[in-house]
């Protein structure tokens, strides 16, 4: 941490206010870099600079003065920074009359110095925060090598349930001071109730939060009102009006570009079709998403998974045949436990099965309809 001629006039400007004496600030090189006497900015203190070497108080009498170059009677006291020298304060004066102000002005000093190294942490992770998620959400395998070393910093694991949330802001005007303090205030209630996520703002009205899920078996559809809540607390607090849509949930940083593509689907179609709602949840919504005519990526991927999952599991395809034929006998069990001469018991062992394996039930008709849908696109393509 060096210290900066904004921040040495800094310190000049608040304690030659509460003391009537000059007041200089050298760096660690011994160099003025703030003084109340501005005619001897850019110099060398030699005072200072033994201060330095002897890594402690060196005062200066009278005579001394004639002996050295650039200095005037007083007291230089080194200024420390988690115990490393990182510059000296000098003040003017008798030694038995200003020391007491020295070590008084070399508190405020310190103090002020990690205040500002302190800002410039946190200026610097939210920095690093909106480059990693911006270097996730756009699946930028160059900068994702990168990630590594930050992960760590924030605790983010590599093979974790974790998710997207898009938070968007509704702004009268755009690009306006106000609006960035309400950004500001977004981010920090969504770093306060949701704890252990990354929260970074990529636009003049975007946020985008990545969650860790609290548990490997996490679904967002489970925790729609806890997401209510906090819509209703940034409504409440910052008196601006946001929509939250929710991606899938994926277990590697590498496919978190996935969910960001799918939260953005959601808002867009929520938007569309459920224009009074707040919130979007794409385990609520892609069933009607599924029939919305557009040629989303997603929708290929997510019906591939279904299939994926299920093929993985059913090398001789026993589960595949008997759900094509529980669709086309419309469910009817005992019609097709006859069509596969299987016992009723190993029909249901095979659908409970299937369920276990997708999260989908086929005796459910909106499941069904989904796992119908995989299995028309990739067993017909297959064939």
């Amino acid at each position: 941490m060096d210290i900066s001629t904004k921040l040495a006039e800094e310190i000049v400007d608040r304690t030659m206010k509460a003391v009537n004496k000059n007041i200089n600030i050298m760096n660690k090189q011994g160099i003025i870099i703030a003084s109340g006497n501005k005619d001897r900015i850019g110099s060398v203190h030699e005072g200072a600079v033994l201060a330095i070497g002897r890594k402690s108080e060196f005062s200066i009498d009278e005579n001394q003065c004639r002996k050295l170059n650039g200095v005037e009677q007083g007291t230089n006291i080194v200024i420390e920074f988690e115990h490393e020298i990182v510059g000296v304060i000098g003040i003017t004066g008798k030694r038995d009359e200003v020391i007491g102000y020295g070590k008084l002005i070399k508190m405020t000093a310190e103090m002020i110095i990690e205040q500002a190294y302190v800002m410039k942490e946190l200026e610097w992770s939210n920095r690093v925060k909106e480059d990693m998620i911006l270097s996730l959400i756009k699946n930028d395998q160059g900068s994702f090598r990168l990630l590594e070393k930050y992960t760590k910093k924030f605790k983010i694991a590599s093979n974790y349930p974790m998710t997207i949330f898009i938070i968007q802001v509704n702004f009268k005007q755009i690009s306006n001071r106000k609006d960035l303090d309400i950004l500001k205030n977004i981010v920090s209630i969504l770093e306060g109730t949701l704890k252990e996520s990354l929260v970074a703002v990529i636009d003049s009205k975007t946020i985008v939060l990545l969650y860790k899920c609290p548990n490997i078996k996490y679904k967002a559809i489970t925790c729609k009102d806890r997401i209510d809540g906090i819509y209703e607390k940034i409504q409440n607090q910052t008196n601006t009006d946001v929509k939250i849509s929710v991606g899938k949930v994926y277990t590697k940083l590498s496919d978190i570009h996935k969910s960001y593509e799918i939260a953005r689907e959601t808002l867009l179609f929520g938007e569309k079709s459920h224009p009074d709602n707040n919130v979007y949840i794409f385990d609520v919504m892609k069933y009607e998403m599924l029939l919305f005519q557009d040629n989303a990526q997603w929708k290929i991927n997510e019906l591939k998974d279904s299939y994926g999952l299920i093929e993985l599991n059913d090398k001789n395809g026993e589960l595949r045949e008997t759900l094509k034929v529980f669709i086309e006998e419309n469910g009817e069990l005992n019609k097709v436990s006859n069509k596969l001469f299987i016992h009723r018991n190993t029909l249901n062992y095979r659908l409970n099965k299937i369920y276990k394996i997708t999260n989908m039930n086929p005796k459910n008709y909106i499941d069904l309809f989904w796992l119908y849908c995989s299995i028309i696109n990739f067993e017909t393509n297959k064939n």
